[in-house]
Parts: C-alpha cells; sequence; structure tokens
C-alpha cells in the first residue's frame, strides 16, 4: 500500500496546526500523525482540508471550550470531504451488459477517484427521468379519474375537506374532532357515518337516502349468505 502522507508533509501540517494554536510540535508528535493519518489513509490535501474546516468549527464554540485538533479530528473531516465529493455520484457504466465484476471494479475506481479529489464531483443531484412502464400505467390508467379544478363551475376551486375535521352530527354518534365514528355497539367504524362526510363537504344531508342504503347493504349481505348456505 502506497503511503497516503509523507514524514515531511505531516510536519507541515504539524506546523499549520501550531500557527493556529500555539502548540509545541516535536519528533513524537510527526511519527505519531505519521501513523494515524497512513492507517486512515488520509492525503496531504484531506488533512489541510480537515484542518481548516477543524478551525472554522472552532470559531462556533466559546472560547473557553475550545480545544486542539487531534488526528481523530483530522481523520473525521477528512472522511466527511471525501463523503461530500461523493454526495451526487452516479456510476458511468463502459457497456450496459458488462459482468457484475467489471461493473464492481470500475465503480469503486470511479468513487476513488471522485474522492480522492482526481476527478471533479458531481455538481447536480441525479433525477429520476421517464414515466412508468407501460404495463403499470394501463393499470393506472383502470384505477386513476381526473379531478377537474372546478366542480361547480363557479371558477374557484373547491377545498377538500377530510369528514374527520368536523364533528359527526348523528345523535347516536357525535365522533369528535379526529376521532373514528363509532358503531351503535361502541367500536369504531372504519367510514365516517355519511351525515358526517355531507357535513364536512358542506352539502345537504338526506336520512333517507342513508336508511335506503344501509337497507341495500343488508339485503346484499343476507343474499350472499343464503347463497353460501346454499352451496354448501
Amino acid at each position: 500500500m502506497s503511503e497516503s502522507i509523507t514524514y515531511e508533509q505531516v510536519g507541515e501540517i504539524l506546523g499549520l496546526a501550531a500557527a493556529r494554536d500555539q502548540r509545541t510540535v516535536g519528533d513524537g508528535d510527526v511519527m505519531a500523525w505519521y501513523d494515524d493519518l497512513n492507517t486512515a489513509a488520509v492525503s496531504y490535501a484531506d488533512a489541510r482540508g480537515a484542518l481548516a474546516a477543524f478551525y472554522v468549527e472552532q470559531a462556533n464554540v466559546r472560547p473557553e471550550h475550545r480545544f486542539r485538533i487531534t488526528t481523530p479530528d483530522v481523520i473525521r473531516l477528512a472522511r466527511q470531504i471525501r463523503r461530500e465529493r461523493v454526495r451526487n455520484f452516479v456510476y458511468e457504466p463502459a457497456d450496459p451488459d458488462e459482468p457484475w465484476q467489471q461493473f464492481q471494479n470500475r465503480m469503486r475506481a470511479q468513487l476513488r477517484a471522485i474522492g480522492d479529489g482526481r476527478v471533479p464531483p458531481p455538481q447536480k443531484v441525479p433525477a429520476l427521468e421517464g414515466g412508468p412502464a407501460p404495463n403499470v400505467a394501463a393499470e393506472l390508467r383502470g384505477l386513476l379519474r381526473e379531478v377537474p379544478d372546478d366542480e361547480d363551475g363557479d371558477g374557484e376551486p373547491k377545498p377538500r375537506v377530510g369528514a374527520m375535521t368536523v364533528t359527526c352530527p348523528r345523535e347516536d354518534c357525535k365522533a369528535r374532532v379526529g376521532r373514528h365514528c363509532k358503531r351503535p355497539s361502541g367500536k369504531p367504524r372504519t367510514e365516517p357515518h355519511p351525515a358526517r362526510i355531507a357535513l364536512a363537504q358542506g352539502k345537504a344531508y338526506d336520512p333517507d337516502a342513508e336508511r335506503a342504503e344501509m337497507d341495500r347493504r343488508r339485503a346484499a349481505s343476507a343474499a350472499l349468505l343464503d347463497a353460501d348456505r346454499a352451496a354448501s
């Protein structure tokens, strides 16, 4: 493995740190920083960038709480610098049908080149392009419908208000705002009462129509039950 940073460069980094925090630098400091930065594969350029970033951070710290930079600080900030360079990375394949091993090697090489600063980092956030697959679009056409901006034709769009934003007007329910409507047994209903929906939408409520709908549902359920019994 090649050296990421030399003794001379480590000495320069420590000299720049000493110029900022007035530390004393000796041979032991250089040897320790050399070992740590090379083990973490921190380059000279990234070490200098990390050093500058550290002292910018310290500008936001009260003087009595400031401290001198150490190698863990340099390594942490150098890794942040690398992550920022590759944040908008998009892999560029050589061949759409390239084998997995080639894809893996090329992607790592591209990431390494951008992370090292040898290649300029991407400037734009990648965006998803294209519409849904044809079969998905066909399915959606059967499920979705257009909602006009002006349903009543008076030139102003009507706000859509959820039923749970009003209190249910039924005397046997009276579910409060944000609460589910209740069944006669006291258990919550899956859907709000029609009277509550009508109230939320500002429409007139027809109790006879609701009763007719309930009778229709009961009749349909009874017919289905009878059919099941006959089949068994």
